[in-house]
Parts: structure tokens; C-alpha cells; sequence
């Protein structure tokens, strides 16, 4: 897909995320994504990491742990990929494309991620999700402590009335 082209489909949608595609083509998101980098602390150098990104939506995080050099990168979403406009997981196909990434793409509720279902993690981002589950506490409870390989890995979420980060010591 030439510049042109690309321009057409990014400009054509409603985004979320901010996500810089190169070619001087950034998303029209609603979202200053790039600005919440220093909010939540993503470690500047992921490599040799894997990284679970939980509610993707258009993928800013999940593209930028693949940028900062994780091996592994699994964007999940089911609320905001089943949606229709902004929410309907075009925009995260659409900047995969563009950007040429490697990362996994996987359409599951959160109730259902596991370590069966997606694997284990060094790092789970969790930003944006908390305030729309029916039961905030039933989706932590639920994936805690079973992702990180050790009790080390950060859990960065970004819904502050919760938690900054869980399993940093």
C-alpha cells in the first residue's frame, strides 16, 4: 500500500490512538497516546521481553513494546474489537499493516485470558480497561498473578484510582 493509499484508509475512520505510521502519517486519534508513555512507565528497552497488552484497542502500546525491542507482543481486545465506528479493530489491522508488525493479534474477552489461552508474560499493560468491566476486581482477581514469570514483572494499568503498578518491588 503506497503513502496515498494509506492516507485514504487512516483518515477515512475515527481513531482512538495516536499511532505514527511514518510518512509523515499519524492517526487523527482522540487519544494523546504518545503523551501517556511517561504517565505509566514502560521501560524504555523491552528486548528479549514478551508483552501482553489487555484491551489494545488500536494497538499505540502494543506497537511501541515491539518498537522499545520485546520479542513477544499480544494485543488482546474483545470489548473495544466488537464494536461498530472507532471500536470495530479495524484501526489496530490497519496501523499492523502499515507498520509491517509482528505483533499477535488475539480477540478475547478478558474473563478468558490465561496462560492456556495466551501464555506467560514479562511485562502485562492493562491501560483503559478497568472502568468499563461489570467487575473490576473479578478481572484482576483473575489474571494476577498468572502471567508474570516472576513476582518482579511489572503490571502497569492505567486506570490510577486503581493501581500504578502492581508486582513492583
Amino acid at each position: 500500500m503506497n503513502t496515498e493509499q494509506l492516507s485514504q484508509k487512516v483518515f477515512s475512520r475515527p481513531w482512538f490512538h495516536r499511532i505514527d505510521l511514518g510518512g509523515g502519517i499519524v492517526t487523527p486519534g482522540v487519544d494523546n497516546s504518545p503523551s501517556k508513555l511517561q504517565h505509566i512507565h514502560l521501560p524504555e528497552d523491552l528486548t528479549g521481553k514478551s508483552v501482553l497488552d489487555i484491551g489494545a484497542y488500536d494497538g499505540f502500546f502494543s506497537f511501541e513494546a515491539e518498537r522499545r525491542g520485546a520479542r513477544r507482543v499480544v494485543a488482546t481486545d474483545q470489548y473495544c474489537w466488537k464494536l461498530t465506528g472507532m471500536g470495530d479493530g479495524e484501526g489496530f489491522k490497519i496501523a499492523h499493516d502499515a507498520l509491517g508488525s509482528r505483533v499477535e493479534a488475539k480477540l478475547i474477552p478478558v474473563e478468558e485470558i490465561s496462560p492456556e489461552t495466551v501464555g506467560v508474560f514479562d511485562v502485562v499493560l492493562f491501560l483503559g480497561v478497568l472502568y468499563h468491566a461489570p467487575d473490576p476486581l473479578r478481572y484482576l482477581r483473575a489474571a494476577r498473578w498468572r502471567f508474570w514469570r516472576r513476582i518482579s514483572t511489572p503490571w502497569i494499568t492505567a486506570d490510577r484510582r486503581w493501581f500504578s503498578t502492581l508486582g513492583q518491588r
